[in-house]
């Protein structure tokens, strides 16, 4: 779905998205010490070597984690994992919540909709249900809970929200993810595709509040969203259950891909009157170092244009549908972007899903000078 607008981005009504909020368990655990004890658990597999080196060259230094190392590894029953999934899901991603709310100025009694995404483990009510009797949301909430995007859908749910705001523009709408992708550890798996896996995906939960935009509103206003599914590509990002639990598999050929959807990308931006070579910041999901390097390459960024994306790729691993907002919140804290400069939101999952959101920066206080 495309939201294709008749009007220029600088007249078009958009949507805010406020500095997200991020949380992370508090087991932090280096590469070098998820090396090791691979290399120690694994020392009978003929390829050990070779899937460790492509551990080391994942860029990620640090990852935290629902639990400790040794547990993480250990031979858990998936029931085990699941129930483990069920409660730090919604521990995570509520207090993630209340600091989005809280950033945002908005009480949770304000919330009208509210977006949940995630795909590291499975709850019936979903973690929704939970998070939003926990912050204290209206029963009068709408509520639409996302499972089966992957990294992409930390990008649905702001597509989601942007829809929804438009339809609605005295809305207010949360978007929470959280994933614990150490759940899914098998010690049973270690092809090579399981070293890689094993080497990227972290723990985390995020939030944002999304309203109509204002000029006092800081940070990434939206101007429109597309979702591309590439044909006959469904299996280069999949995962499957057994009854051991959920098993994701990373394909090589996911980095010949990426530049097929390069120009689905530079379509949709040519519907706000911009290319590649105008964006001014792009913020792109952490799917390794080779998506960013086809991200960065394809779209011909300048070099370091996706320098907060390799840097919580570095800090806290591939978290999955959190990544975009934990990148999003970095653009806040590390040196915003020039104030109406254009940009990109970018993520991809299973499918091959593309997510894309295009934009523009905000600052308040540039908005509110003299002359503007």
């Amino acid at each position: 779905m495309s939201t294709r607008l008749p009007l220029g981005p600088a007249t078009t009504p958009s949507v805010a998205i406020s500095r997200p909020a991020v949380v992370v368990p508090e087991h932090v655990v280096t590469q070098d010490e998820i090396v090791t004890a691979l290399g120690e658990l694994f020392a009978g597999v003929p390829h050990v070597e070779r899937g460790l080196d492509l551990m080391r060259s994942t860029t990620v230094e640090t990852r935290s984690m629902v639990a400790g190392l040794r547990e993480t590894l250990s031979a858990r029953p998936f029931g085990v994992r699941n129930d483990s999934y069920t409660e730090e899901v919604v521990r995570l991603g509520s207090e993630a919540a209340r600091r989005a709310l809280d950033t945002a100025g908005v009480a949770a009694t304000e919330i009208d909709y509210f977006v949940f995404v995630s795909c590291t483990g499975y709850a019936l009510p979903g973690p929704d249900a939970y998070i939003a009797q926990e912050i204290g949301c209206r029963p009068t909430t709408r509520r639409t809970p996302i499972q089966q995007l992957g990294c992409a859908a930390g990008v649905s749910a702001l597509a989601e929200a942007f829809h929804f705001v438009r339809a609605y523009p005295d809305a207010t709408v949360l978007v929470v993810a959280a994933e614990l992708s150490s759940l899914s550890f098998q010690p049973g798996e270690h092809t090579l595709s399981d070293f890689i896996s094993n080497g990227i995906f972290g723990d985390g939960a995020a939030a944002a509040v999304l309203r109509r935009a204002t000029p006092s509103a800081t940070g990434f206003h939206i101007w429109g969203s597309r979702q591309h599914l590439l044909p006959a590509s469904q299996s280069v990002i999949a995962g499957r259950t057994s009854e051991r639990g959920f098993h994701f598999r990373t394909d090589p050929r996911v980095r010949g891909t990426v530049p097929k959807v390069i120009p689905e990308i530079e379509s949709f931006l040519a519907e706000f009157g911009c290319k590649p070579s105008s964006l001014g910041f792009c913020v792109s999901h952490t799917g390794g170092p080779l998506i960013m390097d086809g991200v960065e390459q394809g779209l011909s960024l300048p070099p370091g244009t996706l320098r907060h994306s390799r840097a919580s790729m570095a800090e806290l691993g591939n978290t999955s549908s959190v990544s975009v907002l934990d990148v999003l919140r970095r653009h806040h804290d590390n040196g915003s972007p020039e104030h109406g400069s254009p940009g990109l939101i970018v993520a991809f999952g299973p499918g091959f899903t593309t997510e894309i959101i295009a934009g523009a920066w905000n600052d308040a206080a540039s908005a509110a000078a003299p002359g503007r």
